[in-house]
């Protein structure tokens, strides 16, 4: 099993047309978002317009849920989708229009080339063969196997795992993602 923990630091935070995204993983780590060249990104944006429409990324399956505040999310021809925070998460292909009305703070898991899920776990989570991901609302502490890891709320504990176990959360909820990377 493979551990790291990421923090501040460690990220890398860019403008979009609505607002900033932090990066908190890319893989491959030698791949690249602006050239869409990766499998698997992690990231949390800002929406600071009333109005905003995400970046088409076709090939790629999104999941979003806000962290702070609300919005709601139109695709042409669905019916809209409104998200408060720390929502169920909502999965939608990333190539089709996405018109955001709100403002928020939201997480996202994006991935190309492979199957994932992001979830929402409280208490405990499992984790399962592949990469896993875990992003705390609130400072806590995860413990792993007798091994406690002091988290901040934003820190990412990411675990490449071969076999399945489960991660004692403690008392924050938590964005888990899991992909067969």
């Amino acid at each position: 099993m493979k551990i790291i923990h990421l923090s501040a630091p460690d990220f890398r935070t860019s403008t979009w047309s609505g607002g900033t995204t932090t990066e908190l993983f890319l893989y491959p780590a030698d791949g690249s978002y602006a050239q869409r060249n990766f499998q698997l990104r992690i990231s949390s944006a800002t929406v600071d317009l009333e109005e905003s429409d995400f970046t088409p990324l076709p090939g790629v399956m999104r999941y979003i849920t806000p962290l702070q505040g609300s919005f709601t999310l139109t695709h042409p021809g669905s019916v809209p989708v409104v998200m408060d925070a720390l929502a169920a998460p909502y999965r939608f292909s990333g190539e089709t229009p996405t018109h955001c009305v709100g403002k928020a703070t939201d997480f996202n898991l994006m991935l190309k080339n492979c199957d994932g899920r992001m979830q929402l776990h409280r208490g405990s989570a499992p984790i399962a063969a592949g990469f896993n991901a875990f992003y705390p609302t609130a400072d806590t502490r995860f413990t792993l196997d007798g091994v406690a890891y002091e988290m901040k709320a934003g820190d990412l504990l990411v675990i490449f795992s071969e076999t399945s176990s489960t991660l004692s959360l403690g008392a924050a909820p938590a964005l888990t993602c899991w992909a067969n990377i």
